[in-house]
């Protein structure tokens, strides 16, 4: 049964995706599972249409017969993808890869596109501290071993208050599990261990104990940097988890350096160089450094830094006086932030360490919509950059959504004071209480896809834990948030 909510300028079903009266196309199809004994149709899969440049258009879910439609789409390009939590995309539309492409220039009428998707690889266990007790709000993470320098996210979860952590929808691999906690005395507690996973394998009941884990010692050399007479040269490591502890070694005059008691983990590693005579002192980057066991091989290479420039496009909306952008690492290596503002809307930061970032802006006016490398419009949340110079332009937009409505009790149906409302989407999320008329807003809300759910009686700090909406009962539904729009909506509070 559809929820109706409306928008500024109709009453909708939520079932239903609503666009204006110029669009053309029309597009349906089936989402298949491939399992050990063939093909099935997949319920409850979404499947979505963007445009070339990454602008999302509109989402479906499939049926029980694995069916779906998007209808009244716009005339142009349109890529489409299919995606269920748990799953992996094998072929889109009959060929391999994740997208479909569709050209749809002169309108599509009942164009059929199929998918089909398998179940990926499960990995699920218990953390543990030495006394064996459960620990809760461990970071465990899985890394694809040979995934770097590759921009290849790790798969995370947290445990929960028994210490249980689930991870599904893993493609087949070696990988690198790694579990990290801060423990009672404030010490960085690590645990890593390799996995062999096979498709579809559901690896399940893992004990992990935190604790038990000794240190190792990591011993190598450097190269591409000065050493040796006339130089005092160190090597930095630091623990790519953000916490505060970092460990330094003396760089020998044959270029050698060496670790005692290191955890095990990931970590970020550096060079300080001063030249004696002249007491100038040249900072540089070097190579990650995985700790998994003792090792005297090690050799770090210095990495040029990235230095990124461009300019601040507007999308929609007014630019205000000065916008900051913040280049923020998905690697764990912090942030760099600039502020634009001038008729130019011109930036430029040097010093970064290559790698993953994520672009977004301090600026509550504005928000960024995307980012040009010298082509389409590309996600603010995988941006790559390069050693060396990397040029581009952010897009930003002041076209915000507004969410709003009442929320409801479960039994009588009548407003229920001060419950807990969350939403939650790629763009972001966000938390709110309502008032004593059980009405809430969700103000500036980036346009996107978003999952909702009510409670009426959940503390602001589980909102971010994606299994405390389970656990406390919701059953959230997918509300598309498309630019300046106004959505009023109704909600059932779960216990």
């Amino acid at each position: 049964m559809g929820v109706l909510f409306t928008t500024r300028s109709a009453r909708v079903w939520l079932a239903l995706l609503v666009y204006p009266a110029w669009s053309q196309s029309w597009v349906q199809g089936v989402v298949r599972e491939r399992t050990a004994q063939g093909l099935r149709p997949l319920a409850r899969a979404f499947v979505s249409a963007s445009t070339s440049g990454g602008e999302l258009l509109g989402t479906a879910r499939t049926d029980a017969q694995g069916r779906y439609h998007l209808l009244e789409l716009p005339a142009g390009r349109l890529a489409l993808a299919a995606s269920k939590p748990g799953y992996l995309t094998r072929q889109a539309a009959g060929r391999a890869g994740f997208n479909a492409i569709l050209d749809c220039s002169a309108g599509c009428r009942e164009s059929s596109l199929d998918f089909e998707l398998s179940r990926g690889a499960v990995v699920a266990g218990v953390v543990v501290d030495a006394a064996r007790e459960p620990v809760s709000r461990a970071a465990v993470s899985l890394r694809r071993n040979g995934a770097t320098p590759s921009p290849e996210k790790p798969s995370t979860a947290a445990s929960d208050d028994r210490g249980r952590f689930r991870i599904a929808g893993l493609p087949a691999g070696s990988y690198t599990l790694t579990v990290q906690r801060r423990g009672p005395a404030g010490q960085n507690e690590v645990l890593t261990r390799t996995l062999e996973i096979r498709d579809g394998e559901q690896i399940t009941d893992l004990p992990l104990t935190l604790g038990g884990q000794g240190s190792f010692r990591v011993a190598g050399r450097i190269s591409g940097i000065r050493y040796g007479e006339g130089y005092r040269t160190w090597v930095t490591i630091q623990p790519l988890d953000g916490s505060a502890r970092s460990m330094q070694a003396n760089v020998g005059p044959d270029g050698r350096f060496r670790f005692e008691s290191v955890p095990a983990g990931r970590y970020r590693a550096a060079a300080a160089v001063v030249k004696l005579d002249a007491v100038e002192r040249t900072d540089h980057f070097l190579e990650t450094v995985d700790v998994l066991g003792d090792t005297d091989s090690i050799t770090l290479q210095r990495v040029e830094p990235a230095t990124v420039t461009g300019t601040v496009e507007v999308a929609a909306g007014a630019l205000p006086a000065s916008v900051i952008l913040r280049f923020i690492s998905q690697e764990g290596l912090g942030y760099n932030w600039t502020r634009v503002g001038g008729a130019g809307r011109q930036f430029d930061l040097s010093g970064l360490r290559p790698g993953r970032y994520r672009v977004g802006s301090d600026s509550p006016q504005v928000y960024v919509k995307g980012i040009k490398a010298g082509g389409d419009l590309a996600s603010p949340d995988e941006v790559v950059l390069a050693p060396g110079l990397n040029r581009l332009a952010v897009v930003v937009a002041a076209d915000h959504g507004q969410v709003s409505g009442t929320v409801r009790s479960p039994e009588t149906r009548k407003p229920l004071p001060h419950g807990r409302v969350a939403l939650r989407g790629e763009r972001g999320e966000h938390s709110v209480q309502a008032d004593q008329a059980g009405r809430f807003l969700f103000g500036k809300v980036i346009p996107g896809d978003y999952r909702i759910c009510a409670w009426s009686s959940l503390t602001p700090e589980l909102v971010g834990d994606e299994a405390s909406w389970e656990r406390a009962g919701c059953q959230s539904r997918v509300i598309p948030i498309a630019p300046s729009s106004e959505i009023e909506i109704e909600l059932r509070a779960a216990p």
